[in-house]
Formats: structure tokens, sequence, C-alpha cells
């Protein structure tokens, strides 16, 4: 495992909470509109708009849902602090996928390096770690790389990955097709394995998501028949598509027993 690295997405491959994301950008979204605006647009369609653009960060996704589909946000900035404070207090209450923690100190004693990538800024991360949650893993990650000046999730982190590896093997492992993507640009170039991680989220775990969140946020009720989320068999296709070498899928008791699998036949 010399000269290789492992570069894992916080939410959704190590932590359990993809599921609510999307709700608290569309709360974040929705919660930051005037009153008026407020009544064209609804929940739901801003819930499935954060899963379609699950990778990209929050900002991001906002100035694209005004762009796409109705321009009716107009302090994305602020609206993205609210996410923030939305999805902190919200993920920190969810739990590590069965057998995260234990990988990660696994790779580590087998001398591959761990690296956290994100949209999120740097200081967000950085606060993170220190809390509960985030020092279940931290003596197994060298280094979370978030959004700073001139360095940003991507390019960025890929190439500096592959400088603190000496050009040497990345694994990538993320659940999000852009992400996968975008990965695949740079395959080549630095030596990248993608890995899509196909955890399948239903419309029961969104409306846990939106139970937790609407409790101390006043929201509209959630309709789950207006939910449009992919089948299992989608997400695999879908990440395969973008570019995935490999696919791993399961419940959240197993997926990450599998992934273990897989790094082990890839690394062979």
């Amino acid at each position: 495992m010399q000269k290789t690295a492992c570069m894992w997405i916080r939410d959704g491959v190590l932590i359990n909470r993809m599921h609510v994301n999307p709700v608290a950008f569309a709360a974040a979204y929705w919660l930051r509109l005037s009153k008026q605006n407020r009544k064209s647009i609804d929940i739901e369609t801003l819930i499935n708009f954060g899963f379609e653009k699950s990778g990209y960060s929050c900002a991001e996704k906002m100035r694209l849902f005004n762009e796409e589909k109705a321009n009716l946000l107009e302090d994305v900035s602020s609206a993205a602090d609210l996410y923030n404070d939305i999805a902190g207090v919200a993920g920190a209450k969810c739990s590590y996928f069965n057998f995260a923690p234990e990988l990660l100190h696994k790779l580590s004693m087998d001398g591959c390096k761990n690296f956290i990538t994100s949209a999120l800024d740097q200081k967000i991360l950085d606060d993170w770690i220190a809390t509960e949650q985030g020092l279940v893993i931290k003596d197994s990650i060298d280094e979370m790389l978030g959004k700073r000046d001139g360095f940003s999730k991507g390019y960025d982190h890929f190439k500096y990955l592959s400088l603190q590896t000496d050009g040497g093997r990345i694994f990538y492992i993320a659940d999000a097709i852009s992400e996968i993507a975008t990965a695949s640009k740079y395959a080549t170039e630095f030596s990248i394995t993608k890995i899509g991680f196909a955890y399948h989220i239903d419309a029961d775990a969104v409306e846990q998501a939106y139970d937790l969140v609407s409790s101390s946020h006043e929201l509209p009720v959630l309709d789950k028949s207006r939910l449009t989320l992919p089948e299992p068999f989608e997400i695999v296709g879908a990440l395969k598509s973008a570019g995935a070498d490999a696919v791993v899928m399961g419940s959240a008791e197993n997926i990450m027993a599998n992934l273990g699998v897989k790094l082990n036949a890839l690394r062979d």
C-alpha cells in the first residue's frame, strides 16, 4: 500500500447522511425566499434538485437552481450559510456506515494515506474534526481537503494527492455521479481508480431527514409521492457511465465491508 492514497467523500460514503444534505439544501433555499416567492416553488422540487446535483457545493446548487429552474433566490450567500448550519446540526445526528472507522484504520495501518475531499470551506472541516463525530476517525485521516484560496475540490485536490504520494495510485471513493465524472477527466494524469459508492436512499429515509430538519425550522408538509429518487440499478448504471472502474452496493450494514473487499481486490 506504499505510495497509495484513498480519497473519501465524508457525506455519503463515510457518514450515512446523504438523505440529510438535499433536505438541508431545500430547506435553506426555501427559508431564504420571500413569502411571495415561496408560493412559486414546492419543497419536493428543491429536494429532487438537491439529489440531482449531488457532489456540488450548496452555493453552486443554489446558483444552478436559479439558472435552470426559477431565479427566485436573491441572497445565495446567506442561504448557503443557513445550509451549513442546518446540515451541520442534522448531520451530527447521523452515523458512520458500519465498519467505516475500522476500514480507515486498517488502511492507515497498511500504509495507505487517507484524505477527505470536500467542497466545504476548510474551516468547517477543521471545526468538524474536533467534534465527537470527527474524533472517531481523526487518527486515521492524514488530511482533510476543503475549499481554500485558490484550492478547491476537483483538480486541485487530485494534484495535491499526487504530490503527497509521489505520483502513486489514488483510490477515489464517491457516491455522486458528478464526482466520478470529474475524477474520470483526470484519471490518467493522476493515476486515479474511481470506485462508485452506490448506496440507495428511499423516500422513507428522506422523510426521516425532513422530520429532523423541520423539528427546528418551519417547513411545509412533505409529499413523499412527489420525490423522484433513482432506483439501485439506475445508480449503478449512472456511476459506471460516468467512468467508475468499480461499483460497490449494499445495505447500510454491509456496504462498507463490501468496499473493503473491493479495495483489497483492486490493490492486488
